[in-house]
């Protein structure tokens, strides 16, 4: 498998991973509530304390896509978000997260085993 190589330059991944920890240890993670996330945890006996830790240990080359403005227009000007590939217990994840700076959070919109599906080009994101 190829190493994933950023789409951003590293600077602004750096600046909003160092974001989102400020925001996590100031005032936690907010978890939206979607069914994979929590059918993910829930399985997994991840709890948010264990959401919190993995956020904070992420690093640049984690990083698989973004940061970029929320794709909802509604949030598009104040939540930035990025998605992320981290182990945890022997695993890769796939991480989706948001920062905002108006609202000083840090918002985990996904969860979730990290898959691969194989192509005629090696594996690729599903």
């Amino acid at each position: 498998m190829k190493p994933v190589v950023p789409l951003k330059p590293e600077a602004s991944i750096t600046l909003f991973l160092e974001l989102a920890r400020r925001f996590v240890r100031e005032h936690g993670v907010i978890i939206v509530p979607r069914a994979s996330t929590e059918r993910f945890m829930r399985a997994s006996d991840m709890t948010p304390l264990d959401l919190e830790t993995l956020i904070l240990a992420l690093r640049p080359c984690d990083c698989l896509d973004g940061p970029e403005p929320d794709r909802d227009p509604l949030r598009s000007e104040h939540w930035t978000v990025a998605e992320l590939r981290t182990p945890w217990e022997g695993r890769a994840l796939y991480l989706k997260i948001s920062v905002s700076t108006r609202a000083r959070r840090c918002k985990c919109l996904s969860v979730k085993p990290y898959e691969t599906k194989r192509s005629t080009h090696g594996f690729e994101l599903l």
